[in-house]
């Protein structure tokens, strides 16, 4: 019985330990993220659209399911006059996650200045349903 009592607390330290162990290593990741937006958020305010891009880039090789990069990207395209790059990563950013609200907004824009009137009330009204609007 002591046995048991033993190897029972042996375990249900060895499980405490890798649960603190992942937690960890979650709250790193998620400070290194946080990170590399205001970095970027930094370069846009200074107009260096170039220099956000590349940060966005080499992040998107690293990880390319990080649909928050896409979204950035998506909206310094947007800031570059390069519409279709940005309807392209804003896109993809709600492929990958499609609760992303400002993204229905930018793509609104996108599409009044292409003069896409559908895709832009289509935008907008999906922006006005997870927003509550509607």
């Amino acid at each position: 019985m002591k046995r048991q009592l033993m190897w029972l607390l042996i375990g249900a330290t060895f499980v405490v330990f890798l649960a603190s162990g992942s937690f960890y290593f979650y709250v790193k990741r998620v400070q290194r993220s946080m990170a590399y937006f205001q970095t970027v958020g930094e370069l846009v305010q200074h107009g260096k659209l170039d220099d956000a891009i590349t940060i966005l880039k080499d992040t998107l090789r690293k990880n390319p399911y990080s649909a928050e990069a896409h979204a950035a990207l998506g909206m310094i395209y947007n800031k570059k006059e390069l519409p279709d790059d940005a309807l392209s990563e804003l896109k993809t950013a709600l492929k990958l996650k499609p609760d992303l609200i400002n993204i229905y907004q930018e793509m609104y824009l996108i599409y009044k200045k292409k003069g896409m009137e559908e895709e832009a009330k289509s935008a907008l009204d999906s922006y006005e349903k997870l927003k509550g609007i509607k």
